[in-house]
């Protein structure tokens, strides 16, 4: 079984208080088909592992309020909301890991996930300590380089690179992944 992971795709992310809106916006329609793509297939999981922070969460020291549980900055974009499906997990989380202090490691181990598939904001941070946490729990990673992006000035080159190097990420694209890009 395989866990595509859609991280942080939020309103303050892409438009709201943190925003990063042309990289955000151009990843938008590959994660949509990614999405589409694990949809269709009974061996995968769609997770959104989405910020929904209290006020006293170490995160807001450092960023700000930003993306705060129940808000409209915390809900994911309408572009790639969930639909509710029995295999579409929404996994709030108050740090930068998916995996940290959530129902993640459980969920997974419920339906016997070998392999994570990330997507989302932001390659140097929560991505990559996405992927650590899974590296740490011994999931095969895979990054669609595509569908993933950073705050303007950081090089995305070398978030990937690290994630390669330091995890094992297998780095592809999402035509890689095997789907139709119309």
């Amino acid at each position: 079984m395989k866990a595509l992971i859609i991280i942080d795709m939020l309103n303050d992310f892409v438009t709201g208080v943190l925003a990063n809106e042309k990289k955000a916006i151009e990843i938008i329609p590959v994660i949509q088909r990614t999405i589409n793509y694990a949809r269709n297939r009974l061996d995968w999981l769609v997770i959104y592992a989405n910020d929904a922070h209290h006020a006293d969460d170490r995160e807001i020291d450092i960023w700000g309020k930003h993306a705060m549980e129940g808000a409209w900055g915390a809900e994911v974009v309408d572009a790639l909301a969930p639909i509710g499906s029995e295999r579409e997990i929404i996994s709030p989380k108050r740090f930068y890991s998916a995996f940290d202090d959530t129902v993640l490691e459980d969920v997974f181990r419920q339906y016997g996930v070998t392999e994570v598939v990330l997507t989302g904001q932001h390659t140097n941070c929560c991505v990559r300590h996405t992927a650590y946490g899974a590296f740490t729990r011994g999931y095969n990673i895979t990054v669609l380089s595509d569908a993933v992006c950073v705050f303007p000035g950081v090089d995305h080159g070398a978030a990937l690179d690290y994630l390669k190097t330091f995890y094992g990420a297998k780095i592809i694209t999402s035509t890689e992944l095997g789907m139709l890009l119309k």
